[in-house]
């Protein structure tokens, strides 16, 4: 027994927890592993070669370029994770889980498989420069800011559109269904592909919209205004959205963009959204908010996201609160949805 250390009994409750706390821990540390397991086999495509039945591994390494033993290995492990499932002669099926990680299978999560073992998965590793320094480990690793890295890597720039695509679409379910009255234009800043922009107007066919990005995201955005039939209510504005938005909304919209912004900024912006508006509108931000106690929150893992990522943070409903105060807003409300993220809204004072 080391001396100066409390060690627990055999009948203590702490011996008796330890056992169940160390597996609980060593889950939670091996993490990674399970993950990169995951990312390896959404980025060979596996699931969707799986579409049409069960392969065996030798046929899936070879329409991969994948090394057949390694490939094995690695379906063996995700079968026992209930990622695939292995039946003899070491073929391999779908399972629920694993149909997830197909292209075009609906709720699709490939795009968090590649992106949460790639770009992010990097710089999380280097979460501890951040702790140190308090600034991204994202710059340090990649040599530029988060943005521009986008715009300079098309496989990472297409997978991030990806991934916020997917996050966005089931909040721009409950978004539809807001109470829009008196909005005759609403301007989405930094959209994306416009799947918010396009819910919204596709229930309130009276209302017009703007969908305002950098012009690289905006590419993409034309399927989707026309798959939704409103692409003739929706204007596309290509824009730095830090420097300029859209004039005249009679609502701005922001989802995910306010919380990748250090106060200074996300001031400046909310001040050129006011600005902007006209007399009486509406901003709606969408993002998580920071809860108190011990509970899980996904807002507080979304904060290290940011940390390591970017110099933006998640707020609690008081910083909102004061945030809209600085720039011309008054609170109005804020809902929280069944997907985690809470609507504020703010009304131009």
């Amino acid at each position: 027994m080391s001396p100066g250390i409390a060690h627990p009994t055999a009948d203590s409750p702490a011996a008796v927890a330890q056992p169940a706390a160390r597996r609980v821990l060593a889950q939670m540390l091996v993490g990674n592993q399970v993950q990169q397991a995951i990312h390896v086999a959404a980025k060979l495509g596996i699931a969707d070669l799986l579409r049409e039945g069960p392969r065996p591994s030798e046929e899936l390494a070879a329409a991969t370029g994948a090394h057949p033993q390694a490939l094995y290995r690695l379906l063996r492990v995700l079968a026992s994770f209930g990622i695939f499932t292995e039946s003899e002669q070491r073929c391999f099926a779908l399972t629920p889980l694993a149909a997830l990680l197909q292209v075009d299978a609906p709720g699709s999560m490939r795009a968090l498989a590649l992106w949460s073992g790639g770009v992010s998965y990097r710089t999380f590793g280097a979460l501890e420069h951040s702790v140190r320094t308090g600034e991204p480990a994202f710059e340090e690793i990649f040599g530029t800011e988060f943005f521009a890295f986008l715009a300079s890597d098309p496989e990472a720039g297409a997978c991030f559109d990806d991934l916020m695509a997917w996050n966005t679409a089931p909040v721009a379910e409950v978004l539809a269904r807001y109470d829009f009255s008196g909005v005759e234009t609403i301007v989405d800043v930094g959209g994306g592909r416009g799947i918010m922009l396009a819910a919204i107007l596709s229930a309130h066919p009276d209302m017009r919209g703007v969908l305002a990005d950098h012009p690289r995201v905006l590419a993409s955005s034309k399927s989707v205004l026309e798959a939704a039939g409103v692409a003739d209510r929706c204007e596309t504005v290509g824009t730095d959205i830090l420097q300029q938005v859209p004039q005249s909304g009679d609502a701005y919209i922001l989802k995910s963009i306010v919380h990748g912004l250090d106060d200074d900024e996300a001031a400046r912006l909310l001040t050129r959204c006011r600005e902007a508006m006209r007399p009486g509108g509406r901003l709606l931000l969408v993002e998580l908010e920071l809860r108190p106690g011990n509970d899980p929150c996904p807002a507080k893992l979304m904060d290290l996201l940011m940390l390591v990522g970017c110099h933006g943070r998640e707020r609690t409903e008081e910083d909102y609160r004061a945030l809209l105060a600085a720039t011309g807003f008054s609170f109005f409300q804020s809902m929280t949805t069944r997907y985690g993220y809470s609507v504020i809204e703010g009304r131009a004072v």
